[in-house]
């Protein structure tokens, strides 16, 4: 099944008071693993990450075509910017789409044709060389633990929707991307852009060889700001790894 709201909470347990776990985003596709009254227990088939989301968040779509490139873009009812706007559609959301024109893609949705303008739009397959130019678009989105909405995100969740657009899925939390497969840089002289930086509990990616975008609770959004400010801020702070995702 798939999400079919911009995005969906997936909670620990299946009560609105339990804890984030992190969110759904529109189109993406889950395996139900148990259903629990008006919840089910899912595997997010994107990360395999599992939790807790509300039914009403799930129907059946096709086979996605196409993907959310920019921060944040909006279903129409009309081929018509004036025309109403059903809802948003974050970085991320997948879509099915056709009859695509250089201003407007249809597709089907509830039972009824809407558009979706085309340049907020790329090829599902297509890969994003500058990738981190996607986590770019994210600048001064707030913070929220779990978060993985363009409307409030976590550190994590950056590094994983910037680095799918390159064409490579990775796991859901900072703990679980430090365990990928990448080459090792030894020296913090070596850093370049596109190089991933790992400290306790948080990751960053560094926009050039000095700075860092992430998104953090001390600034509670996202922010790029040298790499230094970040380890002198508190002495808790230890990279512990820095990798090439490049």
């Amino acid at each position: 099944m798939n999400i079919i709201k911009p995005s969906v909470e997936m909670r620990a347990e299946p009560n609105l008071s339990s804890g984030l776990e992190s969110e759904c985003l529109f189109g993406e596709s889950v395996e139900i693993l148990e259903d629990y009254h008006d919840w089910v227990h899912c595997k997010l088939l994107t990360d395999n990450y599992c939790g807790w989301i509300k039914k009403e968040a799930l129907s059946y779509m096709h086979q996605a075509t196409h993907r959310i490139i920019s921060k944040r873009s909006f279903i129409f009812s009309k081929k018509d910017l004036k025309s109403n706007c059903i809802q948003y559609l974050p970085l991320g959301s997948k879509l099915h789409l056709k009859n695509i024109t250089p201003d407007w893609a249809e597709m089907a949705l509830f039972n009824k044709i809407v558009y979706v303008p085309s340049k907020h739009l790329i090829d599902i397959n297509q890969k994003v060389d500058d990738w981190v130019s996607i986590a770019e678009l994210l600048i001064g989105t707030p913070y929220r633990w779990g978060g993985r909405d363009s409307m409030g995100i976590d550190c994590s969740a950056l590094l994983q929707l910037a680095y799918e657009t390159y064409g490579q899925n990775i796991p859901r939390n900072s703990q679980d991307q430090l365990t990928l497969n990448k080459i090792l840089i030894n020296d913090i002289n070596n850093l370049s852009r596109g190089s991933v930086v790992f400290w306790k509990g948080h990751v960053g990616l560094m926009v050039d060889k000095k700075n860092c975008i992430h998104a953090n609770a001390f600034h509670m959004t996202t922010v790029v700001e040298p790499l230094v400010n970040i380890i002198e801020r508190s002495e808790k702070i230890k990279i512990i790894k820095m990798m090439d995702f490049n």
